[in-house]
């Protein structure tokens, strides 16, 4: 084993001293010295500066006579300018001390309290809402009215009853317009995108709490209206969610519940 490593470093040494050799045998060859041609170089900028400075100095002066004089004529010109006359605001700032002394003397009346108001308004609308709700149910009534086969011809046609299991009743909590407040975010619920709420609003439906009162006729009604949407209402639990909203703090309160 130390023969081995000797005869390894003894390898080292001659590749290196083969290759000191290589280096000093190409440096001999190619070296070139270059002190020479610096100093020629710096020569030749030295007299190209001298020369430079020779042709500026040999350039004609400038005559800036007639700019000093144009420049003179223009400080006369000025000199000799009459001062401006001194405005008089005495009358401007008279006028603007009596309006703020008038404004000073405004007394405005104490704001009016406009809860009892706004109290009555809330409770109009709430008694109005089951006769809106009852409203809303004789419409669905009177849509789902047909003229019947059999009538006479010098008679009037006789209005047919609905029948319950091919008509579906419109839902009992519809509204006509968003009566009880600002309408809820209904793009809150998961699966109601903008367009879906704008064709909920069309429908009726602008509160969580009427989504979260849905029964199932209520449900089968409303997802007939909803065209493309149809199946969302009980695919993404609209109920389940719109209970859970309608106990926000920021969610419309359901009329009879104040």
């Amino acid at each position: 084993m130390t023969f081995l490593l000797a005869k390894m470093l003894l390898l080292l040494i001659l590749a290196a001293a083969a290759g000191a050799a290589l280096a000093w045998w190409w440096f001999r060859r190619h070296y070139e010295d270059v002190t020479l041609e610096y100093a020629r170089s710096r020569e030749d900028f030295l007299t190209w500066r001298d020369s430079f400075e020779e042709r500026l100095a040999a350039r004609p002066e400038v005559d800036l006579g007639p700019l000093r004089e144009q420049i003179a004529d223009l400080h006369l010109v000025v000199r000799d300018l009459p001062a401006p006359e001194p405005v008089d605001l005495a009358p401007l700032q008279a006028r603007l001390e009596a309006l703020h002394e008038r404004f000073a003397q405004l007394r405005l009346p104490p704001p009016a309290d406009l809860a009892p108001v706004d109290a009555r308004l809330t409770a109009i609308e709430h008694a109005l809402f089951p006769l809106q709700t009852r409203l809303d149910e004789l419409s669905a009534a009177v849509r789902a009215l047909r003229p019947s086969a059999d009538a006479g011809v010098d008679e009037p046609p006789a209005p047919a009853v609905p029948e319950p299991d091919t008509e579906t009743p419109a839902a009992r909590n519809l509204l006509s317009h968003p009566t009880h407040g600002q309408p809820d975010d209904l793009t809150r619920i998961r699966g109601v995108p903008k367009v879906l709420e704008q064709t909920l609003h069309k429908v009726g439906v602008f509160y969580f709490w009427q989504i979260a009162e849905w029964s199932a006729e209520d449900v089968a009604y409303v997802d007939s209206q909803l065209e493309r949407f149809r199946g969302r209402i009980e695919r993404d639990a609209w109920i389940d969610q719109a209970s859970e909203l309608a106990q926000a703090p920021e969610a419309a309160s359901r009329p009879d519940a104040h």
